[in-house]
C-alpha cells in the first residue's frame, strides 16, 4: 500500500506530516485529509481573509511530491467535527 503524507500549508509555513499513513489509493488519502480538516475548521474560523487564501491541504506521495492540493476555498464547505 502506498504511503501518503497530509501537510497543512498556510501563510505562516507548512506543518508537515512526519509519519504519513498507508492507504490504498488517492481517494482514501483525500478522505483522510478531510478528516484532518474537520478537526481544524474551528481553529480556522477566525482567520482573516488575507490569510485564509494561503491555507491548503497538500497530499504528498511517497516520493515527497504533492499529488493533490486542496485550497481553503474548497475546505470551507467541509462539515465541522
Amino acid at each position: 500500500m502506498p504511503r501518503y503524507y497530509i501537510d497543512v500549508r498556510s501563510y505562516f509555513g507548512t506543518d508537515e506530516d512526519p509519519t504519513g499513513i498507508d492507504l490504498p489509493n488517492l481517494a482514501a488519502a483525500r478522505d483522510e485529509a478531510l478528516k484532518v480538516v474537520a478537526g481544524l475548521m474551528e481553529t480556522w474560523a477566525g482567520v482573516k481573509p488575507a490569510y485564509s487564501g494561503e491555507i491548503a491541504i497538500e497530499i504528498v506521495g511517497e516520493d515527497l511530491r504533492p499529488i493533490l492540493i486542496i485550497p481553503f476555498s474548497d475546505l470551507s464547505n467541509i462539515p465541522q467535527k
